[in-house]
């Protein structure tokens, strides 16, 4: 629902857009800058974790994007923007369960093997200062985004998942510079990268403690029983004390 609302908003604003190149005017007289821009992009989730939420792993993603750069000067520009920026992880994973482990369900035991995928879609909405000459651009600023739904799909069944103990955070900021090229008749390319200073994870974390221990076990003949004995054990945390993101992307825009 949240996304068809954000869908009918970006399809409205698509629709309007020349009536905002004419309605809006520089001081010179001439229309502010108006335009669409879509990036394809990789995305580095940076943690010092072990094993948790989110391995230290690359994944593909893309972005689409209104703008608006409000001239400040001849050179220099305000450059907003608002668009749904897409994120996706794939691990992979080859999994088996014995039968004993599943204490005689049916069926017996079961192996996989394939891609955990996480696939997150934000509205991400960056504020950059822009100048710009004949031969490029450079721009930079903060940025800040909003979950707006996040899809999970894992190549274990849900019945032999533990459950989640970690939320995704709603809401995330950064920072955001990059540097391109606007051709003459409207069309620009450029590069950027982006930090996320904030976590993309919060709360509790405890199912990603790791419990490790060795056992002795000895039969006696005459009873014929086996006992058991712990030599010894420990709970290892595997999570991390940070989750950040830094992003790669090129765009290809054009100016109304």
């Amino acid at each position: 629902m949240l996304l068809n609302k954000i869908a009918g908003g970006i399809a409205a604003l698509a629709v309007s857009l020349p009536l905002l190149v004419h309605a809006a005017e520089r001081p010179d007289g001439r229309p502010l800058d108006v335009g669409v821009r879509l990036g394809a992009q990789i995305s580095n989730l940076l943690t010092d974790a072990k094993w948790g939420p989110y391995p230290d792993i690359s994944g593909p993603g893309g972005m689409l994007s209104f703008d608006v750069a409000f001239p400040v000067s001849e050179h220099f520009f305000i450059h907003p923007a608002i668009g749904l920026d897409n994120r996706n992880f794939f691990t992979y994973g080859e999994i088996g369960i014995p039968c004993a482990a599943l204490e005689g369900e049916e069926p017996c035991g079961g192996y996989w093997e394939g891609y955990d995928v996480n696939s997150f879609f934000y509205l991400e909405v960056p504020v950059m200062a822009q100048w710009r000459t004949s031969a490029l651009f450079l721009e930079a600023g903060p940025v800040v985004d909003i979950l707006l739904r996040m899809n999970e799909d894992y190549i274990l069944p849900e019945k032999y998942r533990n459950d989640r103990c970690y939320e995704d955070k709603r809401f995330g900021a950064g920072v955001v510079a990059g540097i391109g090229h606007v051709f003459g008749f409207g069309l620009s390319i450029d590069a950027r990268v982006s930090f996320q200073f904030t976590d993309l994870v919060e709360g509790d974390k405890k199912c990603l403690t790791m419990h490790s221990e060795e056992v002795e076990m000895r039969f006696d003949p005459e009873t014929e029983e086996t006992t058991t004995r712990v030599l010894w054990e420990s709970d290892e945390y595997m999570g991390g004390s940070y989750y950040k993101l830094l992003k790669y992307q090129i765009g290809i825009g054009y100016w109304f």
